[in-house]
């Protein structure tokens, strides 16, 4: 069993996507770097849950909750930190993006700081690139925090996320969970990892829908929490 860590893996309608995913778990004995192993299956229409129900029967530290209805990437992180038990908290993308072995490996060394965040290499998808950097200028702008390309993918204690959850529920929850962790603490460090094409489907991130939505949540977040706007701190990194 490895270190008190535990990996959450949001998924909606993904059904594709489940046994490859636990396969590389199983084949490559990820999961027995992870003191657990969350599935959160946020809101589904096709056939995710039953696949993760079949999928992880031979698993002994890896489970699945479910959302009724769909609520959003950042709801369904939240959602598998609460449910975790371990000391420490990281979530992966389902799509295999990103290579879990590097990330494990990562995730698991020794030595490391309070916290980790994930940085993308560039991708070859102009179309994503120009949403990420708009995305990326907008929390640059507003609060004073450089997210550019940050995977949003993050390693830290259970509590200090507890202590500082994001309120937003889409895909904008990891930078918000970011700009808070740059108020708290100077322990963190960056990762550059690589980015991948999805081994199946499409991301419904980028969609027109998603993308309207995260403004409407972008502007609901000022509203709500006015005191992330422009409260620069000596946390905050800088450009490079």
């Amino acid at each position: 069993m490895g270190a008190s860590i535990a990996l959450i893996v949001p998924a909606y309608n993904e059904s594709a996507l489940v046994l490859p995913f636990v396969d590389c778990l199983r084949l490559n004995n990820l999961a027995e770097s992870f003191s657990e192993v969350i599935f959160v299956d946020d809101g589904s229409q096709d056939e995710t849950w039953r696949n993760l129900e079949l999928a992880i029967r031979s698993l002994s530290n890896v489970r699945a909750v479910r959302h009724q209805a769909n609520r959003g990437l950042g709801v369904a992180i939240r959602t598998g930190v609460i449910e975790a038990s371990s000391k420490e908290v990281c979530w992966m993308p389902i799509d295999q993006s990103f290579d879990l072995a590097e990330l494990a490996a990562e995730i698991t060394r020794a030595n490391r700081p309070q916290v980790l965040l994930f940085r993308r290499l560039l991708r070859n998808e102009p179309a994503r690139e120009m949403i990420s950097f708009l995305a990326h200028l907008a929390f640059r702008w507003l609060f004073g925090c450089d997210v550019r390309h940050q995977s949003g993918i993050f390693v830290v204690e259970r509590s200090l996320f507890l202590e500082n959850m994001p309120i937003s529920r889409r895909a904008i929850a990891n930078f918000e969970f970011i700009t808070r962790l740059h108020r708290v603490t100077t322990s963190i460090e960056h990762v550059n990892v690589r980015c991948y094409p999805r081994i199946s489907g499409r991301s419904r991130i980028f969609s027109l829908g998603t993308v309207l939505g995260s403004v409407r949540e972008l502007i609901g977040l000022i509203a709500l929490d006015p005191h992330l706007l422009k409260r620069r701190s000596p946390h905050l990194p800088e450009s490079s």
